[in-house]
């Protein structure tokens, strides 16, 4: 599931990128991929006592 949410987060950035959807569009394929990464990226910094990396939308569609 985390692939399938991943790759279709990555080819809404690239239409996005290449403007064939909007900005708007982009966000609800990619918002899921984003909270599952942060949440993920919590847990391995709460594991270890660091703080964690995590990305916004502005961040990934860079």
């Amino acid at each position: 599931m985390l692939e399938i949410i991943k790759q279709r987060a990555f080819e809404a950035k690239c239409a996005y990128k290449k403007g064939l959807i909007t900005r708007a569009e982009a966000k609800t394929d990619i918002e899921p991929y984003i909270k599952l990464f942060n949440n993920k990226s919590m847990e391995i910094a709460k594991k270890y006592n660091m703080k964690p990396k995590k990305i916004t939308f502005a961040g990934f569609i860079r």
